[in-house]
């Protein structure tokens, strides 16, 4: 089959959605697909609306892991934020699915003219890529799969607003199959009117040889960490909805009662977010001596990293189930989050790690501390955690779902499309209608 995976961006970049991306897209060319992943040339997210940020220097077709990648350019305009907020107002689904603040201007995701047998849109808020997946969907009669990875916090949070609107839940209804990661998020779209068998939930994998085998006295030593120095780890994008402020100030807070000499040291890994570089340029000069900052870690030094902690903390209001903690529990780490969205699935309280209610500094300060000061509970967690990831959280797994959910629409629309024996001159019967499908303008 000739297959289209829609998603805001690709590796190199990453994020839990471009790991479940590339590792769907690997095992749909090694089953002998043809693979075109159609996406953004942004870096960054933030390079959607701001041009002064990181762009990809990579050709805009390219060939990785046998897939053809397309990477089309993100457009820029000035006061494009709030241009984008006006036209997100307007009463007009193909418009509200195309702009907001925060969704970046690419009018040529939506010409091309190559045909496909089937048709993926991976992550909201970043509507625009699915809707254009639609598009090509109902242009090329095949069947669309979404997998929009529902970050659903709390409700009334501003997260779970952004993630619900009326334009998002008009989409999920458009498309053939929905694929979740939680019950929570299976639930959520349940309640929206879509029926549970067009919902498909899978769980999320990792690679072990990408997080594990490293050696932690690499990692502590070129950062001159001591052996014996407790070391809490963050491997996310650097904002605050990922609670990497909050944990920044509960470290802060944990540190002015210990020794000088004898610091807790946080090392915080991925790319920095506008929102985080504003806090840390606020920050003392004195958090310099327990706080490192690495940027994205490079293949070579995620084990490490992973192997250097001893105990891994996002507690985050921003993620829909949270890969970075199958990979610390690979490694045998205790885990500390926030009690947000369907990460309140994937981490058992007091089992598998901590859970902690999302912007209370004070209560993951004492969370931290506890793990830190009770090393046979951190070691006790962090074992449990191994155990839940040697039962299965692979990525083979979770596409042998995917795949068969693929097989069964493809079935499907084959079937619709056989003639009909009772027809005279072997007339093609009209496709089926498809619940809830309307014409949209373009």
């Amino acid at each position: 089959m000739r297959i289209a995976w829609y998603t805001h961006r690709y590796a190199p970049c990453l994020g839990g959605a471009e790991t479940y991306g590339r590792a769907m897209v690997r095992r749909l060319v090694d089953r002998g697909h043809e693979v075109d992943v159609l996406t953004s040339d942004a870096r960054d997210l933030w390079y959607f609306n701001d041009p002064s940020r990181a762009r990809l220097d990579e050709p805009s077709v390219a060939t990785l892991d046998g897939a053809r990648v397309r990477r089309f350019p993100v457009r820029h305009i000035p006061m494009q934020r709030y241009v984008g907020r006006l036209l997100s107002h307007v009463p007009h689904w193909p418009t509200r699915c195309r702009f907001a603040s925060y969704l970046p201007l690419m009018p040529d995701l939506e010409r091309t003219s190559e045909r496909y047998d089937a048709v993926f849109a991976v992550g909201f808020p970043f509507t625009n890529f699915s809707f254009a997946a639609w598009k090509k969907a109902r242009s090329c009669g095949a069947p669309l799969i979404l997998t929009p990875f529902l970050h659903l916090a709390t409700p009334g949070d501003p997260v779970h607003r952004t993630y619900t609107k009326p334009h998002q839940v008009r989409l999920l209804r458009e498309s053939d199959a929905v694929v979740v990661v939680t019950a929570l998020e299976a639930d959520a779209v349940a309640g929206w009117g879509i029926p549970r068998s067009r919902i498909t939930q899978v769980s999320m994998g990792f690679e072990p040889a990408e997080a594990c085998g490293g050696q932690g006295a690499r990692f502590r030593s070129s950062r001159r960490i001591g052996p014996d120095q407790p070391l809490i780890g963050h491997l996310a994008t650097l904002d605050p909805n990922k609670g990497t402020t909050d944990l920044v100030r509960a470290v802060m807070a944990l540190n002015a009662s210990r020794p000088a000499d004898d610091p807790i040291a946080l090392v915080l890994a991925g790319v920095s977010s506008p929102h985080f570089e504003q806090f840390a340029a606020g920050l003392p000069s004195e958090t310099r001596r327990w706080l490192f900052r690495t940027g994205p870690l490079s293949p070579a030094e995620k084990p490490d990293f992973f192997d250097a902690i001893d105990l891994f903390a996002m507690p985050s209001r921003t993620d829909s189930f949270g890969i970075v903690f199958l990979e610390a529990w690979a490694n045998g780490k205790p885990v500390v989050a926030a009690a947000a969205g369907g990460v309140a699935e994937v981490v058992e309280h007091d089992r598998t790690g901590v859970l902690v209610p999302f912007g209370q500094v004070e209560t993951l300060s004492s969370a931290l501390e506890w793990l830190i000061d009770q090393p046979e509970t951190a070691r006790r967690l962090g074992e449990a955690g191994r155990r839940r990831v040697a039962r299965g959280c692979s990525w083979d797994d979770c596409f042998a779902t995917l795949s068969a959910q693929l097989d069964r629409l493809v079935r499907r629309d084959q079937r619709a499309d056989q003639p009909d024996a009772a027809l005279p001159d072997r007339a093609l019967r009209p496709a089926p209608s498809r619940v809830g499908r309307q014409q949209a303008g373009p």
